[in-house]
């Protein structure tokens, strides 16, 4: 019997992150459509449903926990330049370092 596919499975609870991602107001409508975030899913980004905080300054807050941070830091890239993880750290590099690895594919030699 093959091994599952690592990029399938959900990661192990001991991996649970807390996470914050801040995003820029072009980005509400998108974040706001109906039930956005599902969880409990072998698949899904989050064990439970981020809270989802409009800001003053039309910014947008999304504060959740996640068991998958490296399909989590995928998502976050599809937003482009519109999202910024807040926290933790250790996601702020993922995304740093996909980022990068993005800008060397595109990158005219």
């Amino acid at each position: 019997m093959p091994a599952p596919d690592a990029a399938t499975q959900p990661e192990s609870d001991a991996q649970r992150v807390s996470v914050h991602v801040r995003f820029a107001p072009s980005q509400g409508r998108r974040l706001r459509r109906p039930e956005p975030f599902p969880c409990g899913e072998d698949q899904s980004l989050w064990v439970e449903r981020p809270v989802l905080v409009e800001r003053a300054d039309g910014t947008y807050d999304l504060i959740g926990t996640t068991a998958r941070p490296d399909a989590l830091a995928r998502w976050i890239l599809s937003h482009g330049a519109a999202a910024t993880v807040a926290g933790p750290e250790r996601l702020r590099q993922r995304v740093a370092a996909e980022a990068r690895r993005v800008l060397e594919r595109h990158t005219d030699e």
